[in-house]
């Protein structure tokens, strides 16, 4: 396999960054996570007022610092892993990502990013999950990915994540949240949520994380439609 892109996108709770990681790894490629760069500059726009003009967000792309280290997130040198997942940043996060300035300053990152590896050599190729990967940052990439499931069923596994790290969650809370992001995320002017024309899309509600793996996989190693159940 030569150097590909392949973009997974999907709405928040569905589990593209396990996914993503999970396939990386298999193929050897870079593992991007997108999301994590916008809730990171969320962490950080809500430290510093959440200051809208243009000059402070410019500032606020430019200046923040994101660093993956192995399974740590770092944000301006600090570990930033489990806060960036709190329903408060993924609110921010939803927030800051229709602001087109912010958005136009993590394309150019991410693409260059990328860019580094290729001509470096050091992966076989980059793996990115986010909302508009395979849309809008990486329109031509060779695999695109549209994972889903219905709120319902990323509500439950969302409550189950936060009961096992021992912390507390409303059921109808996090799903009316995760509705109130979806919204949001799909109507949003710029770069809205929506799978690519070319996207296969797979639904996790059916699968388990075994099965999206293997799917995935064999649409990228065998390069032909995989056709079977919870796959279009």
């Amino acid at each position: 396999m030569g150097f590909k892109i392949i973009a997974i996108d999907g709405p928040t709770g569905v589990g593209k960054s396990t996914i993503a990681r999970q396939l990386a790894a298999k193929l050897d490629c870079l593992y991007v996570d997108t999301g994590a760069m916008f809730r990171c500059l969320a962490w950080s726009w809500a430290a510093h007022g959440c200051q809208e003009s243009d000059e402070s967000l410019e500032k606020l792309g430019d200046q923040t610092r994101i660093v993956f280290e192995h399974e740590k997130v770092i944000c301006d040198d600090t570990d930033v892993t489990q806060e960036i997942r709190t329903e408060r940043i993924s609110a921010q996060a939803s927030k800051i990502s229709r602001f087109p300035l912010i958005r136009e300053v993590m394309k150019k990152q991410q693409r260059s990013l990328v860019e580094e590896v290729r001509k470096s050599s050091s992966y076989r190729g980059a793996v990115l999950e986010g909302r508009d990967i395979g849309t809008v940052v990486f329109p031509a990439a060779e695999f695109k990915f549209y994972v889903d499931a219905s709120p319902e069923i990323r509500a439950k596994r969302r409550l189950l994540q936060l009961q096992e790290r021992g912390e507390g969650g409303n059921y109808e809370e996090i799903l009316s949240a995760l509705r109130k992001r979806d919204f949001q995320d799909q109507n949003r002017k710029m770069a809205p949520l929506k799978p690519a024309d070319d996207a296969i899309i797979v639904d996790t509600g059916k699968l388990c994380a075994d099965e999206v793996l293997k799917h995935l996989l064999n649409r990228v190693l065998n390069e032909k439609e995989v056709s079977q159940s919870g796959v279009q």
